[in-house]
């Protein structure tokens, strides 16, 4: 029985992580075309709206599915099948109440958080079109969260594909067909939806509000794809109920109740997600207009959504070091628990080479993007809108200079986690928020800083989630972190690397191939300092049985 259990485990488990590698490369492929449609301005609504739209997602995301897994789990492994029944049309009435609460906010707060908060009225569109996904979200979750009670991630791992898949195409598809038809109306006619306007960017400053929110229907149409497919598979899997009447209401009321602390944690750290991201839209706009648009060359009439818009699809490279680590973390998750349980040193050793080789990473991810940041945008942006390479070529400088701890975070988070000390990761999202808010005001709004101040803020707030973490961890597990092995010799070794990449780099331009080789080049300098300083471990590499985490 317990073997065929760790067989249904470690499936899962893999097939889910596979699922998440994928997904995520669908969604940075999917938003570097859709940038090339929609352009900065267009970005920056359909940022706008994901921003507002992803805390009521994670409430409705978060905290009830996981309730309604651990419960199935539960009664599943007592054979208590008639609680399960219970479980399974109270979960359906429960999530389809939450979904109508969450569209309902969502469609109720759209025109206040688009005029008070992001100071940028035409993003409205883009909410109204993501909305409904929701609710089309809350009752996939229903059904992926009942097959994962019974170890089964097929309902969770294929809809996530279908949702990316269907994101992709149609989002693509609704942005490229919706500006081609816009656009050919301003050049026959001169005129956007009725509008005469003078100036090709004042027509396409028009068009991208409308192009953006045709761009997120395939959101919303993705969430419907992946509702129905969960649908279908749980309701063929799971049917074979007992026909004894099941005491829904009682199980309704332990969802609920089993749910309570759950939502709480969840509402902690998506308020504070919230606050951050609302907070860089806000004081954005406390700058000067002017002084926005002469910096950014820019002459249209909404210059805040165009200069967070170019912050947003900058944010699209830097975002790829951290989902890498992170799943370096995702599936350290299983073998950190069992670790902990057995063996005092082995968990030591492999809490060490968790962060090592995460800070690793993400210093080597963080040297590329500083070192080759103009030369990134340049082969994706260059053709189709040069100025997001002169205008985020900076930003991404900064973004790889700080990446570090941006990256840590999530790894510290999962480990405390695996250790049974979630709650004790709540203070640290609240404390960072207030952290980065404040300096958010600061930064943000002096005209000189502008919207760079959100990259030096994210990099304090989340080394704070990083300490705070590491403490925890350390004090509550009675462990020690080698902070010169696992923190200190990387990022010296990465700095050595960098420097001499830059005098490589700076001796020679070079075509895209030849960056890529100086890209390989610096890698290689990189790893050789890790093996000079004895950072990384080559005897260990070629014959892991010596080692304690093997």
């Amino acid at each position: 029985m317990k073997k065929t259990l760790k067989q249904r485990y470690l499936t899962s488990a893999f097939l889910l992580l596979a699922a998440t590698i994928i997904v995520k490369i669908i969604s940075a492929v999917y938003k570097i075309p859709l940038t090339n449609y929609i352009g900065a301005q267009g970005r920056g609504y359909f940022s706008i709206a994901y921003n507002f739209g992803m805390p009521i997602h994670a409430l409705t995301m978060g905290a009830f599915p996981i309730a309604l897994t651990k419960l199935v789990s539960m009664y599943e492994a007592k054979g208590q099948i008639l609680r399960i029944k219970a479980l399974r049309k109270a979960s359906k009435r429960l999530f389809f109440v939450v979904g109508i609460i969450g569209l309902v906010v969502m469609l109720a707060l759209a025109q206040p958080y688009c005029v008070y908060i992001s100071s940028s009225p035409k993003s409205i569109y883009t909410i109204l079109a993501l909305a409904p996904s929701v609710f089309f979200s809350a009752l996939c979750a229903c059904n992926r969260a009942f097959a994962e009670g019974y170890l089964d991630m097929k309902a969770t791992a294929v809809s996530q594909l279908i949702e990316a898949l269907i994101k992709m195409v149609f989002g693509l598809l609704f942005a490229r067909y919706s500006l081609s038809y816009f656009y050919e109306q301003y050049l026959l006619n001169g005129t956007v939806f009725g509008v005469a306007l003078g100036s090709e960017e004042q027509a396409l400053t028009a068009i991208y509000p409308i192009t953006s929110a045709f761009a997120m229907l395939g959101v919303t149409i993705g969430s419907i794809g992946a509702y129905m497919f969960s649908a279908v598979y749980t309701g063929s899997k799971y049917n074979s109920f007992p026909k004894d009447k099941a005491d829904m209401k009682s199980a309704y009321n332990e969802l609920l109740v089993f749910s309570a602390p759950l939502v709480g944690a969840t509402v902690i750290q998506s308020i504070s997600n919230f606050i951050d991201m609302s907070s860089v839209q806000y004081f954005l706009s406390l700058c000067s207009e002017k002084v926005l648009s002469s910096q950014y060359n820019y002459c249209g009439d909404d210059v805040y959504t165009y200069v967070f818009g170019t912050f947003a699809a900058v944010l699209d490279f830097k975002n790829l070091i951290p989902s890498v680590v992170m799943v370096l973390g995702v599936t350290a998750v299983p073998a950190l628990s069992n670790s902990y349980e057995s063996s005092k040193k082995r968990f030591t050793s492999l809490l060490n080479s968790i962060f090592k080789y995460s800070c690793i990473l993400s210093v080597v991810g963080g040297m590329i993007l500083a070192l080759y940041s103009k030369e990134i945008l340049s082969i994706f942006y260059y053709n189709s809108h040069n100025d997001i390479v002169e205008n985020g070529n900076r930003i991404l400088v900064l973004m790889g200079i700080t990446i570090l701890p941006c990256s840590l975070a999530t790894t510290t988070v999962y480990s405390a986690q695996a250790l049974g000390y979630a709650k004790s990761t709540i203070p640290c999202f609240a404390v960072s928020c207030i952290i980065r808010t404040l300096l958010n005001y600061v930064f943000i709004t002096n005209d000189e800083y502008n919207i760079i101040g959100a990259v030096i803020s994210n990099c304090i707030g989340f080394s704070i989630i990083v300490i705070m973490n590491i403490v925890t961890i350390t004090k509550k597990a009675k462990t020690k972190i080698n902070i010169i092995d696992v923190f200190v010799k990387p990022v010296i070794c990465g700095t050595a690397a960098y420097y001499a990449a830059h005098f490589i780099k700076n001796y020679r331009e070079c075509s895209i191939v030849g960056t890529i080789l100086q890209i390989l080049l610096c890698v290689f300098i990189y790893f050789i300092m890790l093996i000079i300083t004895k950072t990384l471990d080559l005897k260990l590499a070629i014959n892991p049985k010596n080692h304690d985490i093997s």
